[in-house]
């Protein structure tokens, strides 16, 4: 059976079975149960998490000490805080398990390893950190210059799955709206489209 890690970098790079499988030892399998911290602010980034089942949480803590989501990962997603990973320095975010959760995670200077010593995967990791970048981008633009009800309606098409898998107070906070309004939203829309 072929690793759903070398099935998601197939899509952007090829990759030989041999390279495939050297590319593999450098990943360790870990379960996290529901609740676990992967990463506490603070502490540097020393890995990056690839998801095999289960889900994610990263978010902030306000000065109130209020939690602000900012990412959800899912199966065949990569997750890290990028910024301290990049430069092994104390992290800004926390990232939690929402359910129980099966991850392949590579270290820090295994990665470094890896990129230097495969073409394929420097090449799908900057793949990789173009679409994070990206995607931002968009939403630091949807933060700014769209409607709470627009902000929901972009979430609901690039990520629908993310309504049953997450609660709803971290897709509010991720929104950057009270989960009354969220509330609302929803009832508002599932009506019209009733209508």
């Amino acid at each position: 059976m072929v690793s759903a890690l070398i099935t998601t970098m197939r899509k952007d790079v090829e990759l030989e079975d041999a390279e495939a499988a050297y590319i593999l030892s450098f990943f360790k399998e870990r379960l996290y149960k529901r609740g676990a911290i992967l990463l506490q602010a603070g502490d540097p980034a020393s890995e990056v998490f690839f998801i095999l089942k289960g889900a994610l949480h990263q978010f902030y803590l306000d000065e109130s000490g209020t939690e602000k989501s900012c990412n959800f990962a899912f199966e065949n997603e990569f997750i890290t805080d990028l910024e301290s990973f990049s430069k092994q320095a104390g992290a800004a975010s926390h990232i939690k398990s929402l359910t129980e959760t099966t991850v392949l995670c590579i270290k820090c200077h295994d990665l470094g390893m890896l990129l230097r010593e495969s073409a394929a995967t420097a090449v799908f990791f900057r793949v990789l950190v173009e679409r994070i970048a990206t995607e931002s981008m968009e939403r630091t633009k949807s933060l700014l210059a769209y409607t709470p009800q627009q902000r929901f309606l972009t979430l609901a098409h690039s990520r629908p799955d993310i309504f049953q898998r997450v609660p709803q107070r971290y897709i509010a906070q991720y929104l950057g709206i009270a989960p009354e309004s969220l509330s609302r939203i929803r009832k508002r829309l599932f009506a019209e489209a009733k209508s």
